[in-house]
């Protein structure tokens, strides 16, 4: 069975690797991952298919999903 979301994490993962300009093909691989996790795919088929870690993965549909700025980690050194 031939999943066409893993394809296209495939290929984005692919153009990312392969190209002088990244940071379009990283919009797309971050897209294409989001995408792939948003339909149920499981994170350790998509984490291979963009050659990533899960963490990565996660980060990536997270940042897809909620759009705006890294949440800052507290200032603890008061």
């Amino acid at each position: 069975m031939i999943d066409s979301e893993i394809l296209a994490v495939e290929a984005a993962a692919a153009r990312l690797e392969t190209s002088r300009t990244s940071e379009e093909n990283a919009a797309n691989l971050q897209s294409a991952v989001a995408a792939a996790v948003t339909h149920g795919k499981s994170i350790r088929d998509v984490a291979a298919a963009a050659h990533l870690t899960a963490l990565e993965v996660l980060d990536a549909a997270d940042a897809v999903t909620y759009p705006g700025p890294a949440l800052q980690a507290p200032n603890m050194t008061q």
